[in-house]
């Protein structure tokens, strides 16, 4: 794992040298750092909105589940059963996610996401 974190860092460090000789690379990456801040700022700002809609669904889901299933105890056995399969989906969607998150975008969305918490 620290190898593979030593090998990111020297491949951001050889990103970073690459793009201040070329002038187009070193655009493309101060755009994506800036929408990467506008998105972690404006994330910040309406994370509890976000967290409280996400709240609701998640509760109607479980409230739906054990309305159709009849016990709490297939109601369980269902969503355990649900949860096991959505877990691989959501794996692979978070590796594909990571994967086009890389570099300034995501430095950008974390610094706005940390600036936009810490301010008011």
């Amino acid at each position: 794992m620290a190898a593979a974190a030593a090998g990111n860092v020297t491949s951001f460090v050889e990103l970073l040298s690459s793009a201040a000789n070329n002038p187009t690379m070193l655009t493309a990456m101060v755009i994506q750092f800036v929408l990467g801040f506008a998105a972690g700022y404006y994330m910040a700002k309406i994370a509890k909105y976000v967290v409280a809609l996400i709240g609701v669904f998640i509760i109607g889901a479980l409230i739906g589940a054990w309305g159709v299933s009849g016990s709490v105890e297939d109601t369980l056995k269902s969503l355990t059963q649900n949860w096991l399969e959505a877990k691989d989906v959501a794996m692979k969607m978070l590796q594909f996610v990571s994967t086009i998150l890389v570099g300034p975008t995501a430095l950008g969305f974390f610094v706005g996401l940390v600036i936009g918490a810490t301010r008011k």
